[in-house]
């Protein structure tokens, strides 16, 4: 989200370009990240998508109390970023991206360990990145 120019969070015209296909056309590209001494992998998707993943993450939450819960406030999440992205566009401004968002996310160890096991849904700061690769 956001353009280049006006995105404070990256000056890496790669990584504006990856978060750009993502938000505004759906593409699903794998991605490494190093972050602060961490590595976190994953496939890089828009914020809608990662809303979307939350919400229906949610609904398989065998405690149906929480699974309500969950649904309830993960989809209040993803009504206030529509919102505010409906606002953006009518101003004619693009929203600056501040975070990453992955599926399928996991962390690599120096012991070549991943966790956590099967699917998660990651979010971060994009002003973290040190260095990222891309799977092609």
């Amino acid at each position: 989200m956001g353009k280049s120019e006006e995105n404070p969070s990256t000056d890496d015209a790669v990584m504006q370009m990856l978060l750009d296909l993502s938000d505004q056309d759906g593409i699903e590209i794998g991605v490494t990240l190093n972050m602060n001494g961490t590595v976190v992998a994953g496939m890089l998707i828009s914020p809608l998508t990662y809303y979307e993943g939350l919400i229906a993450s949610a609904d398989s939450v065998t405690n149906s109390t929480l699974a309500q819960v969950l649904h309830k406030k993960f989809s209040d999440l993803k009504e206030a970023f529509l919102s505010e992205k409906q606002e953006q566009e009518k101003s004619d401004k693009e929203m600056i991206a501040t975070f990453i968002h992955l599926k399928d996310a996991f962390y690599l160890s120096s012991e070549s360990h991943s966790f956590p096991k099967g699917q998660a849904w990651w979010r971060g700061r994009i002003d973290s990145i040190d260095g990222f690769s891309i799977s092609l």
